[in-house]
C-alpha cells in the first residue's frame, strides 16, 4: 500500500511530465514554478505550482482544454482537472489524482484602472492672422510637405 507521501511525489512527477510533454508538443514558453505542498480542506494533500512565464494564461486554457493523455485519473475518487476560480487573484486549474489535489494557477491580471484626472483647463490658441485658419485648419498644412500637382504628361 502506497502511503499518501509516495502518492503526492508520484502525482506531482506526472503533473510535472503532463505539462512539460504538453508545453514542448505545442512550443509554448510557460514553465511550472515550485511546488506547495499543503492540506485540503477534507484532509487530503494538495500540490500547488504557479504557472510562469509569457502565455501562462494562454497554456493554462489549452492544457485544460487537451485530452490530458498524461494525467493517470484511474482510481476511485480521481477527478478531471477543472477551473478555480474561487481563490481571489487567481485561476486555477484543479484536479485529483491517487488522493492527492493538484492545482496549476496563474495569477488574474488586474487591469490598471486609470485614476480620476481632473479636467485641464484648454490651453489658450495664440491669434492667427487673417485667411491662415483657412490653410491650418486642413490636415495637409500640418505635414512638413505640400501636396503634389500632377502635371500633364508631354
Amino acid at each position: 500500500m502506497s502511503t499518501p507521501r509516495a502518492n503526492a511525489i508520484d502525482v506531482q512527477f506526472q503533473a510535472e511530465n503532463a505539462w512539460r510533454t504538453f508545453t514542448k508538443d505545442r512550443n509554448l514558453p510557460a514553465h511550472l514554478g515550485p511546488w506547495t505542498n499543503s492540506t485540503a480542506p477534507d484532509g487530503c494533500q494538495y500540490l500547488s505550482a504557479e504557472v510562469t512565464g509569457r502565455g501562462a494564461a494562454h497554456a493554462l486554457r489549452l492544457f485544460a482544454g487537451s485530452d490530458h493523455h498524461q494525467l493517470s485519473l484511474r482510481h476511485p475518487g480521481d477527478q478531471r482537472p477543472a477551473f478555480d476560480v474561487d481563490s481571489p487573484g487567481r485561476t486555477g486549474l484543479v484536479w485529483r489524482s491517487c488522493g492527492v489535489w493538484v492545482e496549476l494557477w496563474h495569477p488574474d491580471p488586474v487591469p490598471a484602472v486609470p485614476a480620476p484626472a481632473e479636467a485641464a483647463p484648454a490651453a489658450a490658441m495664440p491669434a492667427a492672422a487673417p485667411g491662415a485658419s483657412r490653410i491650418l485648419g486642413r490636415a495637409s498644412a500640418r505635414l512638413p510637405f505640400g501636396r503634389q500637382r500632377k502635371t500633364p504628361a508631354r
